[in-house]
């Protein structure tokens, strides 16, 4: 888990938003709250190393901004696309360095339910974590507004969790699309729109943190990867087998 580190109240008048861990990455500019522009990555070949830098330079100068002026970056930390967190996490903290802002980790399944409709007080969101299970978190919204998480995040087999669906659970997530008929026989899934994480409401949860006077640590923060990957896993059982040889 990455370290918390309290800072002096920061007035975050400007804070971007950095989201890659999803086939369309996004990155957004907010203002006290006011969302100031979002532009989505190309999704050819999950390009987003290429197109990152360009998108964050082009969004601030469509505003007549320089990166210095930016006091807080909110970047998207998982669960997610592997290659594509990395991408976003080491541009958020190259950025917070050079400009010398506060750096803020938001959980992408957050960022999720942030977008969901006001009716919504609790929902699960769900990812895909391949070999057939899913990345479960799930979140129920504060006296405030604010999401927050009611339990660890896990994964779980498609078909126990499929099995725990009752109507009145609500299910949102990247990975519903995929499932969205066995999940509407069960439950209610909330319209594709609201489904992926968008650099907007990556930005508006790092405001308010940021607010609040709480960042990350720039040099601890690291994606967070619910499981390894499957070339990681391979080759950690390759690694076992020649060391019980």
């Amino acid at each position: 888990m990455n370290s918390l580190r309290r800072l002096g109240t920061l007035p975050a008048m400007l804070t971007l938003g950095i989201e890659t861990s999803d086939r369309t990455g996004s990155v957004a500019l907010l203002r006290d709250g006011a969302l100031l522009g979002q532009t989505l990555l190309s999704q050819t070949g999950r390009r987003h190393a290429r197109t990152l830098v360009v998108e964050l330079r082009d969004l601030l100068r469509g505003q007549d901004l320089s990166p210095a002026e930016v006091e807080t970056v909110a970047v998207s930390v998982g669960p997610g696309s592997f290659t594509g967190l990395r991408v976003g996490v080491v541009c958020a903290k190259t950025f917070a360095y050079a400009v010398n802002c506060a750096i803020v980790a938001v959980d992408t399944f957050e960022a999720v339910a942030a977008a969901a409709s006001p009716d919504v007080n609790d929902l699960d969101v769900i990812g895909d974590a391949q070999r057939g299970d899913l990345y479960v978190g799930r979140y129920q919204r504060g006296s405030s507004g604010e999401w927050r998480s009611s339990g660890p995040m896990e994964v779980v087999a498609l078909k126990s969790w499929l099995s725990t669906l009752t109507g009145e659970r609500i299910v949102s997530g990247p990975a519903a699309a995929a499932h969205a008929e066995e999940i509407e026989r069960r439950s209610r899934l909330l319209p594709e729109a609201l489904r992926h994480p968008r650099a907007e409401f990556v930005a508006r949860i790092g405001e308010r943190r940021a607010s609040a006077g709480e960042a990350d640590d720039l040099w601890t923060l690291v994606p967070r990867y619910i499981r390894r990957s499957a070339a990681e896993e391979k080759a950690a059982a390759r690694d076992e087998q020649h060391n019980s040889g």
